[in-house]
């Protein structure tokens, strides 16, 4: 009696050990079936961030035919020029911030707020200029440059396709 127990025992333990062992390999197959097939629709492999083992092929976008940019041309009062580009007259780099600034000094919707803006751009401006004379004038330019992709550089900054003057005011225009 005590001989059938024991393989009685036995056959039950065996049975529980195959069942997790069963499990266990479908458990993987799922996982390695899974991360096949999320590998092949994402820009990266799900385990490591390489492309390398990606099988995504990535689409590139053509560049836009021309780009434009917001430049400042500050006159002082010693007949000196300086070009200051909007992302540079605050010390913190908020660079929307500053365009947003750039833009309302030149903006005649609200005249309050422009005039506001005027004054702080002056006083930014000639901040960042570092210079003990007095501005005189500032114009806000909008260059567009034609993007050429196959070019080395793509874009030549040194010749602007053209050039729109926004706007210009002077000291004297916050003053009064």
């Amino acid at each position: 009696m005590k001989e059938t127990e024991i393989l009685e025992s036995k056959y039950v333990t065996n049975h529980k050990a195959q069942w997790a062992l069963r499990l266990t390999k479908i458990s993987l197959l799922i996982i390695i079936l899974g991360v096949c097939l999320v590998g092949r629709r994402e820009s990266t492999w799900p385990i490591t961030s390489w492309a390398l083992y990606s099988r995504y092929t990535a689409r590139f976008r053509t560049p836009k035919p021309s780009i434009s940019i917001t430049e400042l041309r500050v006159y002082t009062t010693a007949g000196n020029l300086h070009i200051v580009k909007p992302e540079r007259i605050l010390t913190i780099p908020y660079d929307s911030l500053s365009h947003d600034i750039v833009e309302n000094a030149f903006n005649n919707t609200d005249i309050n707020h422009r005039d506001a803006s005027r004054k702080y751009l002056i006083n930014a401006v000639s901040n960042f200029i570092g210079e003990n004379t007095k501005i005189k004038t500032i114009e806000a330019w909008n260059l567009s440059y034609q993007v050429k992709p196959l070019n080395v550089p793509p874009i030549e900054k040194q010749s602007p396709t053209t050039e729109v003057m926004l706007g210009s005011f002077s000291q004297e225009d916050i003053i009064k």
